[in-house]
């Protein structure tokens, strides 16, 4: 809830705005002065307090120190803008509720003028002659339909009792209709499953039958098929096998002519230890033609780093390391760079190896095993392309990728199972062709002579003898999905089965073709070229023959195809006793149908249907009846409700004339409660306006406290942490059981209670801004005679809606928090100042309307302004939140025992009572020890007691006085 800041110079302007009915202001504000100025002029000036506590106003602003940059100025002058914007804002709502509340006092008046505008009207109708005789003709009327609506009443009884009747009566014609129709499906139903039976019995023989004859078919035809497919696969292969010597033969006479053609340095050609390669072939090419392989012997160093040879342990100590491990040349060496820097032997790594680098890899890492195999005698591997692709297809398997031997993914990609060995190759590094070869070869030789954990599965299968024959093996590479490694497969099964060439072959084919050279001379190779070119037309011939033997073998591959996948059941296809067989299933079959349709016409003849059927009838009858009878109680009451109309006509006719007779009794009257009303009305609108303004503006104050607010933390937070001055706390055991007095501009005093009353500030000469302390008044004794009236409510609340102004009593007790400010509540009588410190508490600030729980004690005479000492710096903010701390005793030891706390008192100061830095801030206090209060009090007029009784005797006389007026006065709202 947004606070306000109202000093008591603006409350005492709104009560006695509150007080006002006609011209009794004037009376209950010489009562209210009269009394309020004995009582300040009776009361003590003494102070007990050992200190002065310093205090603000809520909404000021404490320029307590000089603004010494920018940023602190910006935010005071901001501070001040808003300070103003509340001030003048607080100033409209105060107009705003004055209105409001002698709008409320108009809306009373109004009120008891429209009741007594009701009330004449009323009674001008009681006793009038002919509005009785027209109320007692509506009366007898009236009568006599109730009676005739009874009638009715009873005839739709029986018509809604003949509804349920019919609706019970058409459910048990549905439920009958739905016997007959379940008893029928019932008789169908063992209809249908006799002769269901039969008829399955016989159409699954006819079915096995038939099925055997097809199976007989299709058996015969499946022979032909894979007759002619085995002749097709071979006449096939032989195409392939003569295409490929074909293209190999094309592709020597195409080298020979390129060599004759090529008479100048070829830019491609790059030096090697040892020779050259050609970039723009492949590494097997180069290695092949220009004998640029290692050693076979591999305790020699030839100066080449292409292996064609692999170490393989002694079988009596196959854990042994390499013993030729460091014999080779160091390829890191910048000689050696065309090997890994030639874009043609280069790898993608995203995408992997090529298949030709595959294809390469492959034939260079099983030309390793061969060479590792003769050293032991046993024949080498063939590897013909139809096993490498098949080995590329295994490779690429899920369970390869997990390296697990599955018998059917070996199948599937072989037709048969295999010897196979399964392993991964790193790709790290392997951005080239020769870079691959390297890291499948140390995978190759871990398998080879590091394969204790497998039992040394792998080297047999690598080593395997196979007598005389060459067991057709391949190896197949796939990239992991994380691109990682390459998957490694190795199988084989036995001898070729096929006639693909052996890719082994290309390393003697490369090595007929010559080295490459890079010298300008003329080559003539005209003689070779011829020799190819006739073998190659040799070929061709063969090719065209095996290519036409190839298309007959297809067709008719087709033809059978075709008749397989649609064969059709031929009775010739069964034996003789499966033709009677047959034969007998498809009578039986004809004749369960015959019988079932006869039994499905004649379905209403079973004695289940019969017996269902005659229930519906009855129920059809029962339901006939019933809607007879409700067709005559319906035309009962429609005669009823016929006489019922006719007698409220002539009822309304009756009420018609007896709102004549009241119209004519009473026109007077009528006009004068339309008048009051619409009286009434006008004034409610410009309640309900004015609220909506009070609204407006308490936004707008709300708006501007909070950023105020906001302005006030800027400005601590810019004094860096300075804090209040410490006050001095002198222990007095005769105050016991006291607290310091919170300050009552504050918030937070809600449910807290003070303790001792201190003396109100002294009000300032009225110049200064009004959000200053005020003069407490001191409250007049309520007057007997006004009991009925309400306690007024505090006027700084904006919640006072529709609240009434009364005399001022005595100052309420605050309630429990309830905030409904319109109940009065029961006033408390202030105790005495003299009766010293007996749990009386200090006086909460009246502008204030959060101080709930708080108890009200009576007010003291304020005391006159004092020197104000050195304004708190420390924490004080601009919204009024003093910065005041628990104070330290002397001693240094915190002063936490409450009944050691003594009462303090707050003095306002003025520019012309300091010449400190804070002469020209409005709203400020100060403290003071025991000795500078007794100092202060001496240099000040005192006010004694010896003339109280007569000031308060002349308080009274004005209270009286104002009493008389207002007993004179105008009734109040």
């Amino acid at each position: 809830m947004m606070k306000e800041h109202i000093n008591f110079n603006t409350v005492a302007k709104e009560h006695k705005k509150l007080y006002k009915s006609g011209k009794t202001w004037m009376a209950a504000t010489l009562m209210t002065v009269g009394l309020a100025g004995g009582a300040m002029l009776a009361g003590t000036t003494t102070a007990n307090a050992d200190e002065v506590t310093p205090v603000q106003s809520a909404g000021t602003i404490q320029a307590s120190q000089q603004a010494t940059d920018p940023e602190l100025a910006n935010a005071q002058s901001d501070a001040q803008k808003q300070q103003s914007t509340i001030d003048s804002t607080n100033a409209q709502l105060k107009d705003q509720q004055n209105q409001l509340s002698e709008a409320q006092g108009q809306q009373s008046s109004a009120q008891q003028e429209l009741d007594q505008a009701k009330q004449a009207q009323q009674v001008a109708t009681q006793n009038d002659p002919a509005v009785k005789q027209a109320q007692a003709d509506v009366n007898q009327a009236q009568q006599q339909v109730d009676n005739q609506q009874q009638v009715v009443n009873d005839a739709q009884t029986a018509v809604n009792n003949d509804s349920q009747n019919i609706q019970s009566a058409t459910s048990a014609v549905s439920q009958a209709s739905q016997a007959v129709d379940q008893a029928r499906q019932t008789a169908t139903d063992a209809i249908n499953q006799a002769a269901a039976q039969q008829a399955n019995e016989a159409q699954n023989k006819i079915d096995q039958l038939e099925s055997q004859g097809k199976a007989q078919a299709s058996q015969n035809l499946d022979n032909q098929i894979n007759n002619v497919s085995g002749q097709v696969t071979d006449a096939q292969n032989n195409v392939n096998n003569t295409n490929s010597k074909i293209s190999d033969l094309q592709g020597q006479v195409k080298d020979l002519q390129d060599q004759e053609k090529n008479t100048q340095t070829d830019p491609n050609i790059k030096t090697v230890p040892n020779g050259v390669i050609d970039t723009s072939k492949s590494l097997l090419e180069n290695a092949s033609r220009n004998n640029l392989w290692q050693s076979n012997d591999l305790t020699k160093d030839n100066g080449n780093i292409i292996p064609q040879n692999i170490y393989v342990s002694p079988d009596n100590n196959k854990g042994a390391d390499d013993p030729n491990a460091n014999v080779g040349p160091n390829s890191s060496l910048s000689t050696y760079d065309p090997y890994f820097e030639t874009p043609q032997f280069a790898i993608n790594s995203n995408t992997g190896a090529t298949d030709e680098q595959k294809q390469e890899v492959a034939i260079m890492l099983m030309n390793e095993i061969n060479h590792a195999r003769e050293e032991r005698g046993l024949k080498p591997f063939t590897m013909s392309e139809q096993k490498y692709q098949q080995a590329q297809v295994r490779a690429s398997q899920q369970s390869a990728n997990g390296l697990e031997h599955n018998e059917n993914d070996i199948i599937s990609a072989f037709g048969r199972d295999q010897y196979e060995c399964l392993a991964y190759i790193p790709t790290n590094g392997a951005n080239n062709v020769l870079s691959m070869l390297y890291n499948a070869s140390s995978t190759l030789s871990n398998m080879l002579n590091a394969d204790a954990s497998s039992d040394w599965g792998h080297r047999e299968n690598f080593l395997e003898d196979t007598g005389d024959l060459n067991y057709d093996a391949a190896f197949g590479f796939h990239l992991t999905d994380d691109g990682q490694y390459y998957v490694l497969t190795f199988d084989y099964d036995g001898p070729a089965r096929n006639n693909t060439p052996n890719m082994m072959d290309r390393i003697a084919n490369y090595a007929a073709m010559g080295p490459i050279t890079g010298d300008t001379k003329a080559v003539d190779n005209s003689a070779k070229i011829n020799d190819l070119n006739n073998q190659i037309s040799n070929l061709q011939s063969t090719l065209a023959s095996q290519q036409s033997h190839l298309r007959d073998l297809n067709t008719q591959l087709q033809n059978l195809q075709a008749q397989k996948a649609n064969v059709q059941f031929d009775l010739n296809q069964l034996s003789s006793d499966q033709q009677t067989e047959y034969n007998n299933a498809k009578d039986t079959l004809n004749t369960v149908n015959d019988w079932k349709q006869g039994q499905l016409s004649n379905l209403d003849s079973n004695s289940n249907v019969q017996d269902a059927l005659n229930k519906l009838s009855s129920a059809k009858n029962n339901l006939e009846s019933a809607k007879q009878t409700q067709s005559e109680d319906e035309a009962k009451l429609q005669q009823a409700k016929d006489g019922l109309s006719s007698l409220n006509e002539v009822l309304a006719t009756k009420k018609s004339a007896l709102d004549n007779a009241e119209q004519t009794a009473n026109a007077s009257a009528n006009q004068a409660v339309k008048d009051a009303q619409k009286k009434l009305d006008t004034i409610n609108d410009k309640i309900s306006d004015l609220q909506n303004a009070i609204e407006a503006t308490k936004t707008t104050i709300s708006n501007a406290q909070a950023q105020l607010d906001k302005d006030n933390q800027k400005i601590a937070d810019i004094k860096n942490g300075q804090k209040p001055a410490k006050p001095d706390t002198g222990k007095n055991e005769g105050n016991k059981g006291t607290t310091t007095p919170t300050d009552p501009s504050k918030d937070d005093n809600k449910g807290s209670e003070t303790t001792n009353p201190t003396n109100p500030v002294k009000p300032d000469d009225g110049k200064k801004d009004d959000n200053q302390g005020t003069t407490p008044v001191n409250p007049s004794k309520p007057s007997d005679g006004n009991k009925d009236n309400v306690t007024p409510s505090d006027p700084s609340k904006d919640d006072s809606k529709n609240s009434e102004t009364t005399n001022p009593t005595n100052p309420a007790k605050p309630d429990d928090g309830k905030k409904d400010d319109s109940q009065g509540t029961t006033p408390v009588e202030p105790s005495k100042p003299s009766d010293g410190n007996k749990g009386n508490v200090t006086p909460t600030n009246p502008n204030k309307g959060d101080n709930k729980g708080s108890e009200t004690t009576n007010p003291t005479t304020p005391s006159n302004p004092t020197t104000p000492a050195q304004p708190d710096t420390g924490n004080a903010s601009i919204s009024g939140q003093a910065g005041h701390k628990p104070a330290t005793s002397d001693n240094g030891s915190e002063v936490s025992d409450n009944n050691a706390t003594k009462p303090t008192i707050v003095l306002p100061t003025t520019d012309k009572e300091n010449d400190s830095a804070v002469s020209g801030a409005q709203g400020q206090y100060t403290t003071m020890t025991r000795e500078q209060y007794k100092a202060q009090q001496a240099k000040l007029p005192q006010t004694g007691n010896s003339d109280s009784k007569a000031v308060i005797a002349l308080g009274v006389l004005a209270g009286m006085f104002g009493f008389g007026l207002v007993t004179k006065g105008k009734k109040e709202f």
